[in-house]
């Protein structure tokens, strides 16, 4: 999109005034009554011709420039996360471009991690007034889309309002961020891979001789050896459910190439590369039961604090904290970004990653799992989609919410690199909404890391990577609400202390499985295999 000046805008505004009668302003905001992916654009059409409409009188109107017409707008969006020391400065910059150039400003509003689940559905329900939010699967993106939380979008706005992001995204990209026909959020278009990286600070492994780590042997070995070393720093520190669903990955779940089937519930999971696609309990595999008797060894052993249960910050943020000596890292640039800020701390730190589970198959990172939403009662749904635009795809914009003021935070080492080692680089860690508007293709990564070590991790993505229909594939859990609601709840009474080694595991197990039959898990798992079987025939005869 080319950028509009605030002057221009304005003697826009004025011409439109002038050449334009009052029946001519339509209205461009989009409503819910959508055709979803019926249009030519779901069928991968990427043509970006001229939108200009025709008024009554014959006059050709460009629809950005009718919008921007309109005059100011301010956008309220929410994140996640507590406000960064410098979070005001890089708004204030933020919003002298967006006002230069779409005539448009923004507030952030932030979401504590601690009250994540119970304020982003709050925010919803009590009709709040705002106008677009980070949403994804993780954070309960289908229920709130199916209780109309979120506007339903219009592929042709999109082509309209946010042409470049249109061009760059795929068909299927849209596809994974609709639910029942209509489309419900603006995805990233950066594929990454989750749960892929042991990360561990470089002194502490040099301090223990430990030089690979490429299996969950050498993974456990490794971190009972700095527990029985450490007094002060625990060897992973390790608490939220978020952090078990890591653990679990890295120490079963991977080796196994399994994927679970319903967001958020990690009982029902499938092996990857069995064509049959039969889902089956987690907790009644023998692999899982031996990855139990891991986990005790751990808690037993000291490697996490025997108080993990309480402690609501992510093993990323506890590491980051010099709390712990390692994490697991969901994806490659996740991994740059922290080691910036680490060696921004310390520069003897020199975090090194490994695979734990070399060869394990990886599925993209779907749209669903990583976007902008808009707030079904937002006014400005155009303005949102300009906002975007411009986040995801031009690279002023995209290297200042994700990496800061140049010059301040970062210092831009031509295209695809940057410099960290600067003063205040651990002012601004990026705003969280720009997870939503990420963008592989103008991703930097930091100078401190080794060549060979992207090199490296480009090669196991290029080679591990499948293409597979569970990528796609999301349980539509309209008359199983009940159902999944009691069973987060068991998972979170049981499965997570179980796995953390903290609590009797033998007798938590007999207890969690009396309480899903209850609780109705055999109903959710035929409904599930229903649906999944369904979606794989559609899948294949359209493939």
């Amino acid at each position: 999109m080319k950028h509009v000046s605030r002057k221009l805008c304005v003697i826009m505004a004025i011409m439109l005034i002038a050449v334009m009668p009052l029946s001519a302003c339509k209205n461009s905001t989009n409503t819910d009554d959508t055709s979803g992916l019926t249009s030519n654009e779901a069928k991968g059409d990427s043509n970006t011709e001229n939108n200009d409409t025709e008024s009554d009188d014959g006059t050709t109107v460009d629809p950005i420039q009718e919008e921007l017409a309109k005059g100011h707008v301010t956008l309220i969006g929410y994140q996640f996360g507590d406000n960064s020391v410098d979070h005001e400065a890089v708004l204030a910059k933020l919003n002298e471009k967006l006002e230069a150039d779409i005539n448009t400003t923004i507030e952030i509003r932030g979401i504590p991690w601690t009250d994540a689940e119970t304020k982003y559905k709050l925010m919803f329900a009590s009709g709040e007034e705002f106008d677009f939010c980070y949403s994804g699967a993780w954070i309960g993106f289908n229920s709130v889309a199916t209780t109309n939380g979120y506007k339903s979008i219009d592929l042709d706005m999109v082509k309209t309002f946010a042409p470049d992001t249109y061009a760059a995204t795929s068909a299927d990209r849209w596809k994974q961020v609709t639910v029942k026909g209509n489309i419900y959020g603006l995805p990233n278009i950066n594929a990454k891979i989750k749960n892929v990286l042991a990360v561990f600070r470089g002194d502490i492994l040099d301090k223990y001789n430990i030089t690979s780590i490429s299996s969950p042997d050498e993974f456990v070995n490794a971190l009972l050896k700095i527990a029985a070393g450490e007094d002060e720093l625990l060897a992973w520190n390790v608490g939220n459910a978020e952090q078990n669903g890591r653990m679990r990955g890295t120490l079963y779940s991977q080796a196994k190439n399994l994927k679970d089937v319903i967001s958020g519930v990690p009982l029902l999971s499938v092996d990857m590369l069995d064509d049959s696609y039969k889902i089956f309990k987690v907790y009644e595999d023998p692999d899982y039961l031996k990855y139990l008797e891991t986990t005790k060894k751990l808690a037993d052993a000291g490697v996490w604090s025997k108080s993990a249960l309480a402690n609501s910050d992510a093993d990323e943020n506890n590491f980051m904290a010099e709390k712990s000596a390692c994490y697991i890292a969901d994806a490659f640039d996740t991994f740059s970004r922290n080691d910036a800020t680490m060696k921004a701390l310390n520069p003897s730190y020199a975090n090194r990653y490994f695979e734990v589970n070399p060869g394990y198959k990886k599925i993209p990172e779907g749209g669903n799992m990583s976007m902008l939403s808009i707030n079904a009662n937002s006014k400005y749904a155009e303005r949102v989609m300009m906002m975007f635009n411009l986040f995801e795809t031009d690279k002023s914009y995209f290297d200042l919410i994700n990496y800061g003021i140049e010059g301040t935070h970062y210092e831009a080492v031509g295209e695809t690199r940057y410099n960290a080692l600067l003063p205040k680089y651990n002012d601004f860690g990026g705003f969280t909404i720009s997870w939503g508007s990420n963008n592989s293709s103008l991703l930097r990564q930091n100078t401190t890391v080794p060549q060979e070590q992207i090199d490296a991790y480009n090669k196991s993505l290029a080679e591990d990577s499948i293409e597979t229909p569970l990528a796609t594939f999301t349980f539509d859990d309209t008359n199983y609400k009940n159902e999944i609601a009691a069973i987060t709840n068991i998972v979170e009474t049981y499965m997570i202390p179980i796995e953390l080694g903290l609590t009797d595991q033998a007798e938590g197990l007999e207890k969690m499985k009396q309480k899903l039959e209850t609780a109705g898990i055999d109903k959710l798992l035929e409904a599930v295999q229903t649906q999944l079987d369904a979606y794989i025939a559609e899948y294949n005869g359209n493939n």
